[in-house]
């Protein structure tokens, strides 16, 4: 099968993309002008550019293709431009989905986001029919990843040949960035996970999350969403950050209990001083308000009709882990 992949040099990107040429896909992937493609060295890929954000670019990169897997997305805690967000993961998504339903694509995987969903806190799981919630609080981001989401969906009433995935909280290697999720890590390999705050997240293996990408393509239902999550994966953020700590031989984490006043006091500050110096606050206060829920799913449905595997999420951080200390992260 012939592929296209978007966001291929990213986190979960990266892993499709092997996993593709894996199975015998040919592969084209999508990369910026100038775009680092360093994290494509090695594989057999046809490179082509395109821009999200100038629609007509996007014509060539999905003709002759019979798949899409639409990764390609704008994650950020603060944007100078605070339109970005939407211009990229609402615009730029609704610009690649035309333009592959134009040259005839026969399916698409469009990557989505938990963020997408509601999130009803206290331990409770959200699934793919838990409608979002997040009106007030939801951040630039958030809120572009659930208009994009619906965009998509409002598509396929159209004729658009399209499966919706929402990814958990990826751990795994291959994180260069590194991700949130790998900034943790990397921030307890170094010693300085001594607090911790209110909520969990859902945390799964990315080598999971990328064949549920290649399942989603090949049994996922046009219309539907599929959670991309581990059962096991839901997790406090103090028992997650004590998890990694124990895998990794890192005492003393997750030891110092930030209050939700403390945490709000310190984005606000935080927020103030990016207006003042330009440079991207370490969060703001619709992050905090976010992460310190408990955003915990059910991947039942991706699990009963997919096949999404199951890897025990301390695999992937002992994986993750290795990977960080061989690439010297820990030291950095």
């Amino acid at each position: 099968m012939k592929v296209l992949i978007t966001g291929a040099t990213g986190f979960i990107g990266n892993h499709v993309t092997r996993m593709c040429l894996e199975q015998g896909d040919e592969v084209r992937v999508m990369v910026m002008p100038g775009e680092d493609r360093s994290p494509l060295d090695g594989m057999a890929v046809e490179f082509v550019e395109g821009n999200l954000l100038d629609p007509a670019s996007l014509a060539h990169c999905v003709e002759g293709v019979e798949g899409l897997y639409h990764l390609a997305a704008l994650f950020a805690v603060w944007t100078k431009d605070p339109f970005l967000h939407h211009k990229v993961n609402i615009n730029g998504a609704q610009a690649m989905m035309a333009a592959a339903q134009a040259a005839g694509v026969k399916k698409i995987v469009f990557t989505s986001s938990i963020a997408a969903l509601g999130v009803l806190g206290n331990g409770q799981l959200s699934d793919e029919e838990t409608f979002y919630n997040s009106w007030e609080d939801g951040s630039e981001y958030i809120i572009s990843k659930f208009i994009s989401h619906h965009v998509v969906k409002g598509m396929v009433a159209s004729g658009l040949p399209a499966t919706i995935v929402c990814p958990g909280f990826p751990f795994g290697p291959g994180d260069r960035m590194p991700t949130p999720t790998g900034s943790l890590i990397v921030s307890i390999l170094k010693g300085k996970m001594k607090q911790y705050y209110d909520g969990g997240l859902c945390a799964v293996d990315v080598r999971d999350v990328a064949r549920g990408h290649l399942l989603a393509m090949e049994k996922g239902r046009i219309g539907e969403t599929y959670l991309l999550a581990n059962k096991q994966g839901n997790l406090s953020q103090k028992d997650l950050a004590q998890l990694v700590g124990n895998i990794a031989g890192v005492p003393n984490v997750a030891t110092s209990y930030l209050s939700p006043k403390t945490m709000l006091t310190a984005a606000k500050v935080m927020e103030f001083l990016s207006k003042i110096t330009g440079k991207a606050p370490m969060t703001t206060v619709k992050n905090s308000k976010y992460v310190m829920q408990d955003v915990f799913v059910d991947p039942s449905k991706a699990i009963d009709e997919l096949g999404m595997p199951q890897t025990p999420i301390e695999t992937a951080i002992e994986d993750a882990v290795s990977w960080f200390r061989e690439q010297g992260y820990d030291k950095k």
